[in-house]
C-alpha cells in the first residue's frame, strides 16, 4: 500500500503547528542555541494543550534525548516528536464543557472558584499525582492574585 502524500492543506497545517511548537520551546531556550533544560519538557509540551501521563512524559522525553543524555533537548528532537503527537490530536486537553462539569464536580458549594488548597489537595490526592512544581505553576497561572481564589470559568478561558 502507497503512503498518502501530503496535500497543500496538510502541509500548512504541519507548518502552522511548527511555528507553535517553535513559540513554545524559544521560550525556554534561555540560552538562544536551539536546546532546552530537560526539566522543562513537560512544561513546554503542556503549554501546547498536551496533557500526557507522566509515564508517556518519560517516554517522549527518552526519545528526544541523545544517546548520551546531556540534561538537554535539542529542537530538532523536540520538534519532530511534538509535531507527530499534535498531529495525531490523541493527547490534546478535554473540551471545555468537559473541564468545567469536572470543576463543577470538585465545587460541591457552587461558589464558582476553588481555593488553591483545595485544589492542590485533589491534584496530589485523586487519580496520576502532579508534582509540586506542576501544580504550583499551574496554581500560579490561574489564581486570582487578588482574591486568592481559582475561578475556573477564567481558567476554562485560558485554555
Amino acid at each position: 500500500m502507497a503512503a498518502r502524500s501530503e496535500t497543500p492543506r496538510d502541509s500548512e497545517r504541519s507548518q502552522a503547528l511548527l511555528k507553535k511548537i517553535k513559540r513554545a520551546f524559544e521560550t525556554f531556550d534561555l540560552q538562544n542555541n536551539s536546546t532546552c533544560d530537560v526539566r522543562e519538557v513537560g512544561t513546554i509540551i503542556r503549554s501546547l494543550n498536551i496533557y500526557p501521563s507522566e509515564e508517556q512524559l518519560h517516554g517522549w522525553i527518552k526519545e528526544m534525548e541523545e544517546d548520551e543524555p546531556t540534561g538537554y533537548i535539542t529542537f530538532q528532537k523536540f520538534s519532530k516528536t511534538a509535531l507527530r503527537i499534535l498531529s495525531s490530536n490523541a493527547h490534546v486537553r478535554d473540551d471545555d464543557e468537559k473541564l468545567f462539569r469536572a470543576f463543577q464536580i470538585l465545587d460541591a458549594e457552587k461558589r464558582g472558584y476553588l481555593l488553591p488548597d483545595e485544589l492542590r489537595s485533589f491534584m496530589t490526592s485523586h487519580g496520576e499525582p502532579f508534582s509540586h512544581e506542576e501544580i504550583e505553576e499551574m496554581l500560579t497561572a490561574c489564581t486570582d492574585p487578588a482574591e486568592n481564589k481559582v475561578y475556573y470559568e477564567d481558567y476554562i478561558a485560558l485554555g
